[in-house]
């Protein structure tokens, strides 16, 4: 067969090919049919839902329907042809690729993530840190392993001067520093950025624990009646503390100031404080005592971090007050450093931060009495 032939059937095909795919086409979108039906993919869908529910046989021309054998458009298998001709065409002159406009739609309708969804659609923001004292975090201030340690000490102190008349009476004196550094850490409870299984009544505690303070300071605080009343709030503050509610509870206010917790007595807080650093003092005097100890000093030394950073706040009178912070600070920055000392056996950096603790102490109570 010479070329030409070749040429001229080739052609042919050629166009016969693409003649078809415009009929199928037009067929599927129903451009210019005349038939009354309606253009786009909604025609396409009517057309197959038509064709499934009610089958007919035709000469060949019609699409078959599903009791005829496979669907086919004039006897060609329904399945070599692209489901949506046009769209296909379309990506193709723009030179979009299918995959970036299905990844697009699948983008725009993934269901949302669980982070997502539990926000209302919205992404996930981390929550800034809770600013307190002077704009410090509170986890910076005290981290909550060590808050929940304190609270519990404080809690067993408590339990055991409370337990009867005689030791109440032999020890009172001793009970408000407890019951002042009780109702700080309750403050913080009701403010950290974190959950604890008391911290709806958080609140309550801080109240109860000053008025234990209030109780034991008073000129009458050596009697039955007022072990009674100390005795009395107790129950109700390690009842909170193993997560019940007791009855009786007085309305509360859901935040107050440091100082304003403990009316002001700033001294019980000082007293707090010393007793720390003599515990330290009595505990540690080398580095195998630092290590042995390492639990104890961390614990001190993260209360005498907190208790330096919320001495300096509005509530005690000296919030603002430059002079003052800066007695404070080496308070603050000794505690801090007793903590990494005890992580670390670092002995003469423990060494380091009880003499900052003692020079704070010394410095700052000539010029700031309470």
């Amino acid at each position: 067969m010479n070329r030409r032939v070749v040429r001229f059937l080739s052609w042919n095909q050629t166009v016969l090919a693409v003649s078809c795919s415009f009929a199928l086409i037009v067929t599927a979108y129903g451009c210019g049919s005349g038939s009354g039906a309606s253009s786009g993919p909604t025609a396409e869908k009517e057309a197959k839902s038509k064709g499934e529910s009610k089958p007919k046989k035709t000469d060949g021309s019609k699409t078959a329907g599903p009791t005829s054998g496979p669907k086919t458009i004039d006897g060609i298998p329904y399945d070599v042809f692209f489901d949506k001709p046009l769209v296909i065409a379309a990506n193709q002159q723009t030179g979009g690729g299918t995959d970036t406009k299905m990844a697009s739609a699948d983008k725009g309708n993934s269901a949302p993530t669980t982070e997502t969804a539990a926000n209302g659609g919205s992404s996930t923001e981390s929550k800034p840190p809770v600013k307190d004292a002077d704009g410090v975090s509170l986890k910076d201030m005290i981290n909550k392993d060590a808050l929940t340690n304190e609270v519990k000490a404080v809690r067993n102190y408590l339990a055991g001067k409370s337990g009867s008349i005689a030791t109440y009476n032999s020890s009172y004196l001793e009970i408000p520093p407890e019951a002042a550094t009780l109702a700080v850490l309750a403050v913080a409870v009701t403010r950290y950025p974190e959950d604890f299984s008391w911290k709806k009544n958080a609140k309550h505690v801080r109240d109860l624990a000053f008025k234990i303070l209030e109780i034991t300071t008073s000129k009458d605080a050596k009697n039955k009646n007022s072990f009674e009343s100390v005795a009395e709030a107790f129950a109700k503050i390690d009842d909170i503390l193993k997560g019940s509610e007791p009855a009786g509870l007085s309305d509360a206010e859901e935040d107050k100031d440091y100082g304003d917790a403990v009316g002001g007595n700033v001294i019980m807080l000082m007293k707090r404080i010393k007793k720390s650093e003599e515990i330290l003092k009595a505990s540690v005097s080398s580095e195998a005592g630092l290590k042995k100890d390492a639990d104890r000093v961390a614990q001190e030394g993260a209360v005498l971090t907190f208790l330096g950073e919320i001495i300096k706040t509005q509530g005690f009178g000296w919030g603002g007050d430059e002079e003052f912070a800066k007695y404070a600070k080496p308070l603050i920055d000794g505690g801090k450093e007793i903590v990494e000392a005890s992580k670390s056996g670092n002995y003469p950096l423990y060494g380091e931060g009880i003499a900052k603790i003692a020079k704070s102490c010394n410095e700052c109570h000539p010029k700031f009495k309470p």
